[in-house]
């Protein structure tokens, strides 16, 4: 959590897994540093964002290049509503054809199964806090442009 003008600003994540185990670490791991929403699958993550836009981050499984969570992915790189949100793609495969298909279509990160929940984690908050310090120079900027 972070404070902005003495307000807790609440960094939220949503986990999109259909395994509940693998569901269940990443959530417990992630809820020290964010409001977290899990759902099982791409439609109920998409009924979710309708919702409630304001994800700092998604993290989704992607099997194969086929899955549903790929169409998701594609949907939030194409949506000037939604691709301000980071994404990371968690798969059980290895394949380089996904990771450069997650990469193109925004992904942020690729992490292969099985995985460190520390170090996703850690990488996490890393993107959230670098995208956040992109925001405000971005705010900066434009604030500076209106002046003139």
């Amino acid at each position: 959590m972070n404070t902005l003008n003495n307000e807790t600003v609440v960094k939220k994540l949503m986990i999109i897994e259909e395994c509940n185990a693998i569901n269940y670490l990443i959530s417990t791991v992630m809820t020290k540093d964010f409001n977290v929403t899990s759902v099982k699958n791409s439609t109920d993550a998409m009924q979710q964002l309708r919702t409630d836009l304001e994800k700092d981050l998604i993290i989704l499984d992607i099997s194969s290049t086929e899955s549903d969570n790929f169409e998701l992915l594609e949907h939030i790189s194409t949506s000037c509503v939604l691709n301000n949100i980071q994404r990371v793609v968690i798969s059980d495969s290895n394949d380089e054809h996904l990771k450069n298909k997650a990469t193109a279509l925004g992904a942020s990160l690729f992490v292969t199964k099985p995985f460190d929940p520390l170090y996703l984690s850690e990488k996490v908050n890393a993107l959230v806090s670098l995208n956040e310090k992109s925001i405000v120079r971005k705010r900066k900027f434009s604030f500076n442009m209106n002046i003139f």
